[in-house]
């Protein structure tokens, strides 16, 4: 492992002092190879969350269920006392050891097609992706505004989905550029605007063949997000917490869709 590393991986725990976060920031804009390899980090960080999500989603197989109920209580050689609240957290600890570990090939074969279609989790790394490159400002975007067709043509094709540039000038937004993400394992297409204070907003679209219903609104890590489904495809749109006009803004980039 790597110095960089390390390091990269310190700073999407939260764990580097101001002084070192301000240098990781300005490595990254300098060094494309620096932000692929953040890009990977963050990657396989969701993945593992969402694979570990998904294991808890699954039923326990027969056999295991029954070693687990079927499993003695240990308790302390010649004490009279019930076994403490510790000795069952100690047991419960040890079956899910078994579960993750013992039974992971059994889960890993069991993933269900429809959950990895839907790509949980990928807006948890859309709010990782916007925390990064909102603060970016010679390298918010891989590809410029001025490429607008070449950026709808590569996106769409590399995504699995259409990937129409919204006209949001009606809200005050300028359109900037795009880039390529992955979330979830998947591609994602982000197009970033900026409006006249700088602050980005950020569309992202998903491919996926079970879309969302209707608008969600949610707030992670301090970003304020509004998601909804189209054809063959999730989209969010992503903002600074608090930010008024982000469901209007959401509105008009889905009937532009």
């Amino acid at each position: 492992m790597t110095r960089d590393h390390e390091k990269l991986s310190a700073f999407l725990d939260g764990e580097l002092s101001p002084e070192e976060t301000r240098e990781i920031e300005l490595a990254l804009e300098s060094s494309a190879e620096m932000r692929e390899e953040l890009e990977s980090l963050m990657a396989s960080d969701r993945a593992a969350q969402d694979e570990f999500a998904a294991m808890l989603d699954e039923p326990v197989p027969i056999e295991l269920a029954s070693k687990v109920e079927n499993a003695p209580v240990l308790s302390a050689a010649n004490s009279p006392s019930k076994p403490s609240s510790f000795t069952w957290l100690t047991a419960i600890a040890a079956c899910l050891a078994l579960i993750i570990g013992g039974a992971g090939g059994y889960l890993a074969g069991s993933t269900n097609n429809t959950q990895l279609a839907s790509a949980p989790g990928w807006l948890e790394d859309i709010a990782d992706y916007h925390r990064v490159y909102a603060g970016q400002e010679r390298h918010l975007v891989e590809v410029a505004a001025s490429e607008a067709d070449h950026i709808e043509t590569w996106l769409t094709k590399t995504v699995g989905a259409r990937v129409k540039i919204p006209d949001l000038s009606q809200h005050g937004l300028t359109f900037r550029g795009a880039r390529l993400l992955v979330a979830a394992g998947k591609p994602v297409s982000q197009l970033m605007f900026t409006d006249e204070l700088g602050q980005v907003v950020a569309l992202c679209l998903i491919q996926t063949d079970t879309p969302a219903d209707g608008f969600t609104q949610r707030t992670i890590d301090g970003f304020e997000m509004i998601s909804w489904g189209g054809a063959n495809a999730n989209f969010v749109i992503v903002g600074d917490e608090g930010r008024a006009d982000l469901k209007e803004i959401a509105q008009t980039a889905a009937v532009d869709a």
